[in-house]
């Protein structure tokens, strides 16, 4: 039943939001043209934009470590562990991630990152997530 409303096309460093306005903010591909102390205060002053509850869309290319500068357009394609310790900086948490699938191989890879301003209820870790997946595959007495 919602829909999107409002679109506002300008550059992210001119970019701050009324406070609590908006359900999502989605950047996609676009968040490489910044040095990270630009990133860092982009997310900071966006952040207040988000109404409670509110995510942060983020859809970049993955480098496989650290950083790869591209001299030609001054872009930085970070590592997704480059990313977490960015966020992390600008007091955003992992809500959900998901790779994007079906590009050509010689490509960078693709991730989608769901942020939120707030810390989550629950972690779940890997290995409990895999521990509780290898006891649900076993036989049990039904009761």
């Amino acid at each position: 039943m919602h829909k999107a409303a409002n679109f506002i096309c300008v550059p992210l460093q001119d970019f701050t939001p009324d406070a609590g306005r908006y359900d999502v903010i989605w950047i996609q591909w676009c968040i490489s043209q910044l040095a990270d102390d630009d990133f860092i205060a982009f997310f900071k002053r966006a952040r207040t934009g988000l109404k409670p509850g509110g995510l942060f869309i983020l859809k970049e290319n993955i480098a496989r470590q650290g950083f790869v500068l591209d001299n030609k357009d001054k872009s930085i394609t970070r590592s997704d562990k480059y990313f977490k310790e960015l966020f992390l900086k600008c007091g955003l948490y992992l809500y959900k991630t998901k790779d994007q699938t079906g590009f050509p191989a010689g490509l960078l890879g693709v991730k989608m990152y769901a942020l939120s301003t707030e810390m989550p209820k629950f972690k779940r870790s890997f290995n409990n997530k895999r521990k509780s997946k290898q006891l649900s595959n076993r036989p049990a007495i039904i009761r």
